[in-house]
């Protein structure tokens, strides 16, 4: 009966063991998976820093480009009452209508 006790003793010693072994080993992947995301977010952070200026560049861009449109928009405007008001005189004029 003590050999029976001893052997199951060893049995559970062993068991204990394997199972130290894999809590060790799952400490280890745990650590190089910390690591990992560590190391990912702050390549990411690195890459939307990136992104942010990007996108800082396109609204300056675009602001700018609104306001060439807008200036041109208002620039037509005047030359097309300018003409209107030449043709009216031309009318006035020589009584020619160019409408």
């Amino acid at each position: 009966m003590e050999k029976e006790l001893e052997e199951k003793l060893n049995s559970i010693e062993g068991d204990i063991g394997e199972v130290k072994k894999d809590v060790a080993e799952m400490k280890i992947d745990i650590g190089v998976n910390k690591t990992n995301i560590l190391v990912g977010f702050k390549e990411v952070k690195e890459e939307l820093s990136i992104v942010k200026a990007k996108i800082g560049e396109t609204y300056n861009a675009i602001d700018g480009f609104i306001k060439i449109v807008t200036k041109l928009e208002d620039e037509f405007t005047i030359m097309k009452e300018d003409l209107k008001r030449v043709k009216e005189t031309i009318k006035e004029k020589l009584g020619v209508d160019l409408f």
